[in-house]
């Protein structure tokens, strides 16, 4: 018996909710990720106030495309007002090696951990990833960014379903659908079990009573000699 279209579309929309939902999952992975690095990065060039501003960094890093820009400003005019406290340049000089700094962890993030993460998570090549971030950022800026990898595997799983029925194939080969009819059990055939009798006696040669003992000979009395 098939599975019911509400069915298959109860499993399609739990499928696509769950490509979601580690899309999600691997931008929070992406952002702590990033605010560790800044925070280490900004610890090794002597940045005041270092981890604050990494975990700023890493909070904004859920913002695609400007979300480190704004990161930068901060360190940039703690950089500033401050300087370092092991390089001994000046203050403008170290907001210059700041900038710097800040641009090294964004392109590492944007080009090699992030399609990493995200490539891992959703089953797509790291450079696809890449690209449909620079594409939906291209068309839809700030939102497009955001919601492309997303919406790109989403359509995927949909195209993946309908070829399948096209083909005539189990459209979920990986999972049972909910409320899927169970499959009849096939006859079982059942197998004699040995039966244990009790073991047969061995009949002798004869099944009569034992024979008696012999007595002694019988005795002749014979007369006396004359």
């Amino acid at each position: 018996m098939g599975v019911s279209r509400s069915s298959e579309g109860i499993v399609l929309l739990r499928r696509i909710v769950r490509l979601w939902m580690l899309y999600i999952k691997g931008q929070l992975l992406m952002s702590l990720i990033i605010g560790l690095l800044t925070f280490l990065v900004g610890l090794a060039i002597g940045l005041p106030y270092a981890f604050f501003l990494g975990l700023l960094a890493g909070v904004l890093e859920t913002v695609p495309n400007i979300g480190s820009l704004i990161a930068l400003v901060p360190a940039v005019v703690v950089a500033l007002w401050q300087g370092s406290r092991f390089i001994h340049v000046q203050n403008w000089a170290f907001a210059l090696i700041v900038v710097g700094a800040y641009l090294v962890v964004q392109q590492v993030g944007e080009l090699v951990i992030h399609p990493r993460i995200m490539g891992k998570r959703l089953d797509l090549p790291a450079i696809v990833v890449l690209l449909v971030v620079i594409l939906g950022a291209a068309v839809g800026n700030i939102v497009g960014a955001y919601l492309a990898v997303p919406l790109v595997v989403t359509v995927r799983e949909i195209a993946r379903y309908v070829i399948r029925k096209v083909k005539k194939l189990p459209p979920f080969p990986d999972e049972t659908p909910p409320n899927a009819p169970a499959q009849p059990p096939g006859p079982s055939v059942e197998l004699p079990s040995p039966s244990l009798s009790p073991p047969t006696e061995l009949a002798g040669p004869s099944s009569g009573p034992p024979d008696e003992p012999p007595g002694p000979p019988p005795t002749t009395d014979l007369p006396p000699a004359a």
